[in-house]
């Protein structure tokens, strides 16, 4: 599959940041940088310092193998649409696979391969009503795979 869609939308919705900012709704608890990447205790970036946009797309990379691995392990062998693919890749980007995993309805859509309730557990969820200018295209690119 290419993902070259894919990377992009998930850029234009994360913004590209250079610095360490505090995550928009997890706050100070969750310094981020970049793309949406959530800083940990082994990575270099420190507060204060405004890094390259070399650095982000080289993080970015990284974020979104990762993503990528996240996502096939949420949809397993199951044939899928790849625009299904892409929005739980863009899923597993922004929320993680612990979160992701707890989407049990939604995959269990998925491996039924019903998109339009598939797209009715993305709207049902806390992350939509936060996020609901990014959610709402999502779900709907969802329903249209059915």
């Amino acid at each position: 599959m290419d993902y070259t869609e894919t990377k992009e939308r998930i850029k234009e919705h994360e913004g590209c940041v250079l610095s360490i900012y505090a995550d928009p709704l997890l706050g100070d608890a969750a310094p981020t940088i970049f793309y949406g990447h959530l800083c940990t205790e082994t990575d270099p970036w420190e507060p204060g310092i405004t890094y390259s946009q070399e650095d982000a797309e080289n993080v970015f990379e990284q974020d979104f193998a990762v993503a990528v691995k996240d996502a096939n392990a949420f949809i397993g062998d199951t044939e899928t649409p790849d625009i299904v693919r892409s929005v739980i890749v863009e899923m597993a980007f922004n929320i993680g696979i612990n979160r992701l995993m707890k989407f049990a309805k939604l995959r269990q859509a998925i491996y039924d391969q019903d998109y339009i309730e598939a797209a009715d557990q993305i709207v049902d969820s806390k992350l939509y009503r936060q996020l609901t200018s990014r959610y709402a295209p999502l779900a709907e690119m969802v329903a249209h795979a059915a």
